[in-house]
């Protein structure tokens, strides 16, 4: 079982940020939330930070952050497996049903500042990126066989929310986009974990291989990929080799130890 206490706190918050998004949806005060917020980082952050801080939520640099825990920890990777599918579905429906315009398909170009890659197509609602950030999040905070402590559950919950505020800043998503995703990624990172935790076959040196090779193609591609942020570039070239690294080292040790019996599944 997870941990009831962090699920429950998970779960609270993953309601409470839902409810909000779906208040939001929408109205005058959304807009005004939206002009604000990207209006401010435009005067204080410099770009390219956006740009750095944005990529964090994209699929394949969320892998390679997550990458270093097949070494000491491949439970969290295999939250983060499970995850996967959940938040797609819990993503995808609602981008695919809901027309949603995104804030550069409705707003005056002269009142919005756009970091990157221009998106105004109506598939806004909710926030891939965040739905990322906050799984991973949630993998963290409620997969981790030791509960981590405050400052460190505080840390990475302001993470989360820094790159799910991102999207806002370069102009992508409105702020129930945001909300809605770190909603759906709480309650699929909780699914992720849950799942990790009630079956176990990822124990298995055949399923470590797998992972580690996942990861290993994974930081193949964000090496190669445009993701439409080019002064994030030196930052996905350094997370892509992070990831290959991490998986390299956990297919060496499972080479290493190929004599050695296999654990059996839990």
């Amino acid at each position: 079982m997870i941990r009831v206490a962090p699920a429950r706190l998970l779960i609270a918050a993953a309601v409470g940020c839902l409810v909000l998004a779906l208040a939001l949806h929408g109205g005058d005060t959304e807009r005004a939330w939206f002009l604000t917020i990207n209006d401010a980082a435009w005067r204080w952050a410099p770009p390219a930070l956006l740009s750095c801080i944005t990529i964090l939520g994209q699929g394949l640099s969320a892998t390679m952050l997550m990458a270093p825990s097949l070494l000491r920890a491949p439970g969290l990777m295999a939250a983060g497996v499970f995850a996967t599918p959940v938040a797609l579905l819990l993503s995808q429906l609602p981008k695919a049903l809901i027309n949603s315009p995104r804030p550069a398909a409705v707003l005056d170009p002269a009142l919005i500042h756009i970091n990157g890659i221009r998106l105004a197509a109506h598939n806004s609602f909710p926030s891939g990126h965040s739905v990322t950030a906050f799984v991973v999040v949630a993998v963290l905070l409620g997969g981790a066989a030791a509960r981590p402590r405050l400052p460190v559950a505080a840390a990475i919950v302001l993470l989360g929310a820094t790159v799910a505020a991102a999207r806002i800043a370069v102009g992508a998503h409105w702020p129930s986009d945001v909300l809605a995703g770190a909603g759906v990624g709480l309650l699929s990172g909780l699914a992720g974990a849950w799942m990790s935790l009630r079956w176990r076959f990822w124990q298995r040196r055949e399923a470590h291989a797998v992972m580690a090779l996942i990861v290993l193609s994974c930081g193949v591609i964000l090496a190669r990929i445009d993701l439409g942020y080019p002064l994030a570039r030196p930052l996905q070239v350094v997370l892509a080799a992070v990831g290959v690294a991490a998986a390299a080292v956990a297919l060496w040790r499972l080479w290493a130890s190929r004599s050695a019996p296999a654990p059996p599944p839990g």
